[in-house]
């Protein structure tokens, strides 16, 4: 896909697509999974799990990406919220 400029296409990828498919898929995987849930809000939290593993290397991929240095934000907040997540799932199985 392109976009038109003064200098001629710039060329991108088409995240929204990818972000699209990514969903639909965590979407059938968990469907598929809540039968055999094993702890309440397993299914919330892989879900925050999946999503924002996928979302980190969407992101690389954007060329409109509002940056911190040398960072994109929607990368960093991404990792936090994957490692909460992650320390959520160990916290909800304990109880």
């Amino acid at each position: 896909m392109g976009i038109q400029t003064s200098d001629g296409f710039l060329y991108v990828h088409p995240t929204f697509l990818y972000e699209s498919i990514a969903n639909f898929l965590i979407f059938l995987w968990l469907i598929k999974c809540s039968k055999n849930r094993k702890y309440c809000g397993q299914i919330t939290v892989w879900y925050i799990i999946l999503y924002t593993f996928i979302r980190f290397f969407i992101e690389g991929l954007r060329s409109d990406s509002l940056m911190l240095g040398t960072f994109r934000i929607s990368q960093i907040v991404s990792i936090v919220l994957f490692m909460v997540a992650i320390a959520l799932r160990n916290r909800l199985k304990k109880i």
